[in-house]
């Protein structure tokens, strides 16, 4: 085969030769490649976690909107929680692994050399599988621009002061929902089989009505599922995981039903691309008091306040003690009902995992890690800033009885 150029023919020959070479030596080492293509992925994804503005506008209002409706739709349809089995399905399969491997090291000492190079290969080329898939199926998320710019709510600096006047308002709200729960208190632990698929259906009508401020907000479709065996969840102290490659929702609804819908719309939050936990916290804050279900108000407002009274217990722990007589009794004995609830599943593990967690969270742009949660509360500053916490007339508390 030959190329003309102005009059001159020359051979194409080696440019094959060297495209064939260079398809053999991805062929051979394509393992090794995928491996060590590892620090290049962080390296693009730290570029790009500069430009906020970038991401927001191609990746998680364009991108992720695509590929999030898309498994959605392809794994709403069944309650089975799929991303649940597949998740187990992952640790058995890692389990059985390391195994196997540690079982071949046992019995070829001679090729331990050999072992460990295929080992270390191995692990990073799927950690980078790993990280490729979740960034560019949910991760990037982690880099948007913030939730306090969409909801235009002013940067406030905590301060002593804030904190008791944001207290103060939670609890008055609080109470407030609380009275407003007509026929049975929702203070059972684990909910009928027949009231949890009407409960995680009744959390998209928060979202419907702050989507009308907030379109960025909106969701749809709906794919959130109770999880099975849900206890193993409560032993390690976790109320609902989003497992990004199925796009579902998974809550454990064994746990408090008046925890519950603050939990799913959380877990929300999360599918429709809001990767920080204290804007999925905000999130779900903001979406549970704009639901018409006063349980659904009342758990937003009962786990906004446990975050900012905890606050205000690190800084000034009289001044806690003085607002915590302030709270309803009912909403005193939820607490505990709550309280004796996570106590109830020990787990040697949950020191082991809980760090692990941190880690992860540190490692995705969170510097407070596990403490991140606790950051709704700048958040929550800034919404009494902006509005006082004062719900809209449609979704308006009753005022507790004196």
């Amino acid at each position: 085969m030959f190329l003309t150029f102005e009059g001159k023919r020359f051979s194409n020959k080696p440019q094959i030769i060297f495209s064939k070479r260079i398809l053999e030596v991805i062929k051979k080492y394509w393992r090794r490649i995928i491996a060590f293509s590892l620090p290049l992925q962080v390296l693009l994804v730290q570029i790009m976690s500069r430009h906020s503005a970038w991401v927001e506008e191609f990746y998680a209002t364009n991108v992720y909107t695509y590929i999030s409706q898309f498994l959605r739709y392809a794994f709403g349809s069944t309650k089975v929680p799929v991303g649940q089995l597949v998740f187990y399905a992952l640790v058995l399969a890692l389990v059985i692994g390391i195994a196997c491997r540690t079982h071949t090291l046992i019995r070829n000492k001679a090729q331990r050399s050999f072992w460990w190079k295929k080992t270390l290969v191995d692990v990073f080329f799927y950690l980078s599988c790993f990280y490729f898939f979740f960034m560019a199926m949910w991760g990037l998320n982690y880099y948007r621009a913030p939730v306090a710019v969409i909801t235009q709510i002013p940067a406030v600096t905590v301060t002593v002061e804030k904190l008791k006047r944001l207290c103060v308002k939670l609890i008055e709200v609080t109470n407030a929902s609380r009275a407003n729960i007509k026929g049975t208190p929702p203070t059972f632990i684990i909910l009928p089989p027949d009231q949890r698929e009407p409960l995680l259906q009744k959390a998209t009508l928060g979202y419907a009505a702050v989507a009308k401020k907030y379109p960025q907000l909106a969701y749809k479709p709906f794919a959130v599922k109770s999880v099975y065996v849900p206890e193993v969840m409560s032993s390690f102290r976790v109320g609902g995981i989003y497992f990004p490659f199925t796009g579902e929702a998974n809550v454990n609804m064994d746990q408090p039903a008046f925890i519950l819908p603050a939990t799913i719309c959380h877990e929300m939050a999360h599918q429709i691309g809001f990767a920080s936990e204290d804007e999925a916290n905000y999130i779900s804050f903001l979406t549970c008091r704009a639901n018409p279900d006063p349980v659904f108000q009342y758990s937003g407002n009962l786990t906004a306040m446990r975050y900012a009274l905890n606050r205000l217990y690190g800084q000034d722990s009289l001044a806690f003690q003085q607002l915590e007589k302030k709270l309803n009794p009912l909403v005193k004995q939820d607490l505990e009902i709550n309280r004796q609830y996570w106590e109830s599943f020990p787990n040697p593990f949950l020191d082991l995992t809980s760090g692990f967690y941190d880690l992860f969270l540190k490692a995705n742009g969170q510097q407070s890690g596990i403490q991140s949660y606790s950051q709704i509360v700048e958040l929550l500053l800034g919404e009494l800033e902006k509005n006082n916490l004062e719900y809209s007339p449609a979704v308006k508390p009753a005022i507790a009885p004196e």
